[in-house]
């Protein structure tokens, strides 16, 4: 039997569950989706963009190449072309770019009688969308209410919608973030939001799914930042692709892994008196990594959620930071009364407590301040939670428990 290709497998698929198909090609990196969707064809990729919602038609055409998805867009009726281009038109992560643009609306000035007729005909032309709100807009499709199916039904049909709308409605802006979407939808349970443009015109709706499924990739791409690569990793089929993504931050890490050895070629001279600290060095190095890691990640995953203002990270900063203290006070405190019954040194016990309070709080801090310095250059913050938080403190923690130590081993022998 002959081995199906990529492209015909897709095809079979997409027979069954057209939007799970889509999903599978947006999920691939983009030349493997270049690859599948070149290979059927743009007539054929025409006829599936034509069947779906422009929200889930602009995300496929981000993921092919531009060229191609303007072919295809060619060959769709006017107003949908229209409609997806405008979804395009908005930078990725934004209201605007997660939005569909089907969506039930009525004036507000029509009687619930012409309401129910041009929702009739709005479904039938498959412009119902995902969300069943009604809005209710003026002539120049401002935003003035929301109503319901069951409005239709138990008012009498000679009723103006102007006379039954709830308002004001929970709108979001176009280019409102993806995390200030699903902040508003989780705060108010609701199905779906409107979203309007700058002149405060209805220009679509934001289904809660679809932002639920946007915070959950960024939040992916996060977490892979985290250990030190991509989000593409997860897509990526070659290779060589993992290395381009991967080595850059292993070779962080062996720079950085160098450099200590150098800072440890420093201390040579007192290895004698010191001998003693290296075997506490992988508990120090591990508690420090971690402190810096958690700091940064708190701070990453407030500015993801919004929570990006100077108030919000001043209030999280000095928070970590006394949280912070009370940690490297309680872990060396511990390490420093074990090291005591180990050796039975007073000063070892103390050298290892004092050392570890410093490098603990020193940790917090970096990952703290990192993320945030990160932002103020427009870098993307998630990148401070990886290899780099781990890189610098672990430098600073050899330089701070080995000078310390040894400053107050060296007041007396043990």
């Amino acid at each position: 039997m002959k081995k199906l290709t990529d492209a015909q497998r897709w095809k079979i698929f997409s027979k069954s569950d057209l939007n799970q198909a889509v999903s599978e090609i947006v999920d691939r990196p983009a030349n493997k989706a270049a690859e599948i969707a070149e290979e059927l064809g743009v007539g054929y990729m025409t006829e599936v963009v034509a069947q779906l919602g422009s929200e889930t038609a602009a995300e496929l055409l981000r993921n092919l190449p531009e060229d191609f998805g303007q072919k295809i867009l060619s060959g769709v009726k006017a107003d949908q072309a229209a409609n997806i281009r405008e979804v395009l038109s908005y930078p990725e992560g934004t209201a605007g770019a997660l939005m569909s643009k089907e969506h039930l609306s009525v004036p507000a000035d029509f009687t619930l009688k012409q309401a129910t007729e041009y929702l009739q005909s709005a479904v039938s032309q498959n412009k119902k969308g995902k969300v069943s709100y009604i809005y209710a807009v003026d002539a120049e499709r401002r935003l003035l209410g929301v109503i319901q199916i069951r409005d239709l039904i138990f008012h009498p049909p000679d009723r103006k919608v102007s006379e039954i709308l709830k308002g004001p409605v929970v709108q979001v802006e176009t280019g409102m973030s993806q995390a200030d979407v699903a902040k508003l939808l989780e705060r108010h349970r609701y199905l779906g939001l409107p979203v309007v443009n700058e002149k405060q015109r209805l220009v679509g709706v934001i289904s809660a799914d679809t932002a639920l499924q946007a915070v959950q990739e960024e939040a992916s791409d996060d977490i892979a930042k985290l250990v030190g690569t991509s989000a593409e990793e997860i897509k990526a089929h070659s290779v060589f692709r993992i290395l381009r993504l991967r080595l850059p931050w292993l070779l962080m890490s062996l720079a950085s892994g160098l450099f200590c050895a150098f800072l440890l070629g420093l201390f040579e001279h007192s290895f004698a008196q010191i001998t003693v600290l290296f075997l506490f060095v992988p508990v120090v190095l591990g508690l420090s990594e971690s402190t810096g890691v958690q700091g940064a990640t708190i701070v990453v995953r407030n500015i993801v959620l919004g929570n990006a203002s100077f108030r919000d990270l001043s209030a999280i900063f000095f928070m970590e930071m006394a949280a912070g203290i009370f940690i490297g006070a309680i872990c060396g405190a511990v390490v420093g009364v074990i090291a005591y019954l180990w050796k039975t040194s007073v000063l070892l016990g103390a050298a290892l407590a004092f050392s570890m309070v410093v490098t603990i709080f020193v940790s917090g801090v970096i990952g703290l301040c990192l993320p945030i310095i990160f932002r103020k250059f427009k870098i993307d913050p998630a990148i401070a939670s990886g290899p780099l938080v781990l890189a610098i403190c672990d430098i600073q923690t050899l330089v701070v428990y080995f000078s310390a130590s040894a400053w107050i081993l060296s007041r007396a022998s043990f």
